[in-house]
């Protein structure tokens, strides 16, 4: 009896916490949100030029890669220009693909991105920057290189930055064309439904964020949804006791 009890609050001790997880955001997607982009400068097609010399004329998504990936950057680009001649959208945007790699010379970038992208296609651009720290830590790209593979590990991602420079969304992952369609939508300014961040004036949230430390901690709205189960569980406790009481009653 007490066996199955605990098996049945387990259960809904995981389905009440699993609510609350539905609607927690990828934190790491809102890691430098609404920050200024850094004005780097870029060795193009179209010779040097500076980063906000782009997003002055349109919005940018921009994309980073490295030629020599084994990974997921030759995906995300595929994925990046399938996608892109399949939304129909009239929307005013660039795309702007950056090597985090300083290997890599301007040529090596275009002859990986000639497989996915005709050079000159509008709306992109192929860069490369000898200031890719900068830019990196801009935006809270995070590339780890392994000497033993001899390869960089890191997630793709999509950035999109506004006319004014400011990062507006990011997307972590290879993603489908709604997703993407949103950030096109986010850097023309375009309202877009949305949850908000957790924050100390939402009282019913699952948890509290703090995007100065990043720490996530459980707030009221988690407490809320554990009651009817911590209730069921001492009903069920209280029917358990009573039954054998009358039991031992009936049999003494």
């Amino acid at each position: 009896m007490f066996k199955s009890i605990f098996i049945v609050l387990v259960l809904l001790l995981y389905s009440s916490v699993g609510i609350c997880q539905v609607n927690t955001y990828s934190l790491s997607e809102e890691k430098n949100l609404y920050k200024k982009i850094a004005d780097v400068e870029l060795n193009t097609v179209q010779g040097k030029i500076n980063l906000s010399s782009i997003y002055d004329k349109s919005p940018v998504l921009l994309a980073l890669v490295f030629s020599r990936c084994s990974g997921v950057c030759n995906p995300m680009l595929m994925n990046l220009s399938k996608t892109i001649r399949n939304i129909k959208s009239d929307r005013n945007f660039q795309i702007l693909v950056v090597s985090f790699d300083l290997r890599d010379s301007l040529s090596d970038l275009i002859a990986m991105a000639n497989h996915y992208v005709p050079i000159g296609e509008k709306p992109w651009f192929f860069a490369t920057t000898r200031q890719i720290k900068e830019l990196n830590s801009s935006i809270g790209f995070t590339p780890v290189w392994d000497s033993v593979r001899m390869q960089f590990d890191h997630e793709p991602m999509i950035v999109g930055v506004n006319e004014n420079g400011f990062i507006s969304r990011k997307l972590i992952g290879i993603r489908n064309s709604d997703e993407l369609l949103t950030v096109i939508k986010d850097v023309n300014n375009e309202f877009i439904p949305s949850y908000p961040l957790p924050r100390k004036g939402m009282v019913f949230s699952c948890f509290t964020y703090d995007p100065v430390t990043g720490v996530k901690k459980p707030s009221l709205g988690l407490l809320v949804l554990l009651i009817p189960t911590v209730l069921t569980g001492f009903i069920l406790l209280f029917f358990s006791f009573r039954k054998q009481h009358k039991m031992i009653d009936s049999n003494g």
